[in-house]
């Protein structure tokens, strides 16, 4: 609510007429919260009368982001929207912190492990920081171990929802993607592409390998399913930005859907860094065995699916990518989930690198607002630093809701806009084609 009294039961609340996306607890608070905004927001940021219009437009897209859950039925839609993707994944009795393969990730009001070092300070020693200890989960936990999980031990689902890695029959293999007779768009031609009833959660974690596919191959262009030829193999180097979850269920599944690809994929990121110092206690571990010419991870896709292999270093050295630290070469693409470049400065140094150095750059975003607010910093961090000249047509910066969004939208308490996890893609540096 705007008044952000914490109103536990609220009975009837008031939502906006003109653009139906701002919830209100009465009509004062509506009358308070048009011309003025919530105390926690920096004085100059636009009041809901001036972003009326803008959530109006961002309102259309709810239809097609209901549509998505909407197909599994686990989609469950709360009374206020949203979906509870813990419920869902108590349903599979696959909700947990630690211990639940693929699944385990952090919980908790904070949705990254790191959220900077100005951050990190401010609460350095505070009741907050004690408490938000709790919710502490290592991303990656599972690479401390000697062996990687097997694909039974990862999802921990009935055979029948698995999307196997490493297929039991060829009942359960999917037929050559190139030959599946539609392109791998979206969740429904996944699925059946994949041979899963819509009954598997698959979704609830693919939806990061999936968005890292999208944002390569749909709105880079960098590579596509047709591309690479038993003659001819295409090497592909994508390194991931701000990797935190996605250590939990390494992205092999890429191997499936480029054919005749051999994939580099290198992870960054603080929980890579941090990962990588605890490996220091295992020497055993598969973390600590990984080097610039050892993969953490390696896997070659059968001949019948055209022979794919994905190769997955970790960048550990440092938390952050620099375009002066490139120990794997350069990158065909750069790719982030759920970035936040507005929000956290250390992207700013990406953003110049990839313009000034050309190399495709796109990520996710939870909301529409988020990535055009986000073109807007995109243009002040180049102007800032003398690289006006690097900027692209305004058109070139496409904004597009992802189709591999993780199903479900997030609970985001006044605000009624789609909010998702990887919910839009955003280019940030494109090759001229």
């Amino acid at each position: 609510m705007f008044c952000e009294e914490g109103i536990e039961s609220l009975k009837k609340p008031l939502r906006c007429s003109a653009c139906k996306a701002v919830i209100y607890c009465s009509k004062g608070c509506a009358k308070s919260g048009w011309k003025q905004n919530s105390k926690h927001l920096l004085p100059g940021y636009p009041t809901h009368h001036d972003l009326c219009a803008s959530y109006a437009r961002y309102m259309k897209r709810l239809p097609d982001v209901q549509a998505i859950v909407q197909q599994f039925p686990w989609g469950r839609i709360e009374s206020d929207g949203s979906f509870n993707k813990d419920i869902a994944r108590g349903r599979f009795n696959v909700l947990g912190k630690d211990n639940v393969g693929f699944w385990s990730h952090r919980g908790g009001p904070i949705p990254h492990q790191d959220n900077g070092p100005d951050r990190r300070e401010s609460l350095k020693n505070s009741d907050e920081m004690k408490w938000l200890s709790i919710f502490d989960h290592l991303d990656g936990k599972d690479l401390l171990k000697s062996n990687h999980l097997s694909d039974e031990d990862g999802w921990r689902l009935p055979a029948k929802l698995i999307p196997f890695r490493d297929f039991p029959s060829a009942e359960k293999r999917p037929v050559l993607v190139a030959e599946f007779g539609e392109p791998v768009k979206d969740w429904d031609s996944w699925y059946r592409w994949r041979k899963l009833s819509k009954e598997s959660p698959a979704a609830l974690i693919m939806d990061f390998p999936m968005s890292a596919y999208q944002l390569v191959v749909k709105c880079l262009e960098v590579t596509n399913a047709t591309k690479g030829t038993a003659s001819k193999r295409v090497p592909l180097h994508i390194e991931m930005l701000g990797v935190e979850v996605e250590l939990n269920f390494l992205p092999a599944y890429l191997a499936l859907l480029l054919p005749f690809h051999d994939i580099k994929l290198v992870m960054v990121g603080y929980s890579v860094h941090k990962l990588c110092q605890e490996a220091r206690k295992y020497p055993k571990s598969l973390v600590a065995k990984c080097s610039t010419t050892t993969p953490i991870f390696a896997y070659k896709a059968p001949n019948e699916c055209g022979s794919g292999s994905i190769q997955v270093f970790l960048h550990g050295a440092s938390p952050l990518w620099s375009a002066d630290d490139l120990p794997f070469g350069r990158p065909d693409a750069l790719v982030a989930c759920n970035a936040g470049l507005a929000t956290y400065t250390q992207w700013y140094p990406v953003i110049q690198s990839a313009h000034l150095l050309d190399i495709p750059f796109a990520t996710t975003e939870y909301g529409e607002k988020s990535c055009e607010h986000q073109l807007g910093t995109i243009r002040h961090v180049m102007v800032d630093s003398g690289m006006a000249r690097k900027l692209r047509q305004f058109d070139q910066y496409k904004i597009d809701l992802n189709p591999f969004q993780r199903p479900g939208q997030r609970d985001v308490g006044m605000l009624r806009t789609p909010n998702l996890v990887n919910g839009f893609t955003l280019v940030v540096v494109k090759e001229a084609m």
